[in-house]
């Protein structure tokens, strides 16, 4: 029987925590429970649990070939950026590697280990045969329910979630927009619901409130009441936050520079 795979819930705040490989075990032949054997046909179960950013000269030799871009100031821009990715992925790799230690669970370095390394952070139960367990996700749980956090670091974890919300809430804007017709040249405007923004962000109508005040200071854009409860006109400048919020859906830290 071939599996019907699907997306995992999953809280979108993980995007922060783990490493880019998690991305293998979102991908369920079942929301429920399945063995893990049905995976193999999918998961690299060797492969290295973070990403490899690459070489530097191939960042700089598919900048220079993109029309329209100087040579020299695109070079020292990539070079920039590249040091951005690789600073931010070492501080990732050093907060999970803390968060495992805490927990007394062995740092994971390939898939295989990485989904032991999850289930003793409560992610997934491994439940029967040592060599084919039944597999249950909870993805969907809050990262400050699960981690070993102090009171300093879960108050920060709330104010990242915040920032998470935000930028969930944009794309959704974001798509919205795309969809309008285009009727002044550096604006667009969306009349829409705060509930179906909700939806499409995959937070609250409360929550989108929140973040709709949050975007007016980051990005520029202004909501305003619309005629009825619950309506809302969103004006963002355009094409700038569409360049800002290009992401189908949260990012990893390092993938957003």
């Amino acid at each position: 029987m071939t599996p019907r795979w699907q997306r995992a819930t999953m809280n979108p705040s993980w995007i922060r925590w783990l490493p880019c490989a998690h991305a293998y075990l979102t991908v369920v032949p079942d929301p429920g429970r399945f063995p893990r054997s049905t995976w193999d046909a999918v998961v690299p179960w060797d492969d290295p649990v973070w990403c490899d950013p690459g070489d530097i000269e191939d960042w700089i030799g598919r900048a220079a070939r993109r029309p329209g871009r100087r040579a020299e100031p695109a070079e020292r821009q990539i070079r920039a950026r590249y040091a951005q990715v690789l600073a931010l992925r070492e501080t990732r790799i050093d907060v999970f590697a803390d968060m495992c230690r805490r927990r007394d669970l062995p740092v994971p370095h390939t898939v295989t280990e990485l989904l032991t390394c999850l289930a003793g952070l409560g992610l997934f139960d491994l439940d029967g045969a040592t060599g084919d367990p039944w597999v249950r996700p909870h993805l969907d749980r809050d990262p400050l329910d699960v981690l070993p956090l102090s009171p300093p670091e879960s108050d920060l974890e709330r104010l990242a979630q915040r920032d998470d919300r935000a930028v969930q809430v944009a794309i959704a804007v974001r798509r919205l927009a795309v969809r309008t017709r285009r009727r002044w040249p550096r604006r667009r405007t969306v009349g829409t619901t705060f509930g179906a923004v909700a939806g499409l962000a995959g937070v609250t109508p409360q929550e989108t409130r929140q973040a709709l005040d949050d975007l007016a200071g980051l990005a520029g854009l202004r909501a305003d009441p619309g005629d009825r409860p619950d309506t809302v006109r969103i004006t963002v400048p355009w094409p700038e936050f569409g360049q800002r919020f290009p992401f189908s859906e949260l990012p990893a830290p390092e993938h957003a520079i």
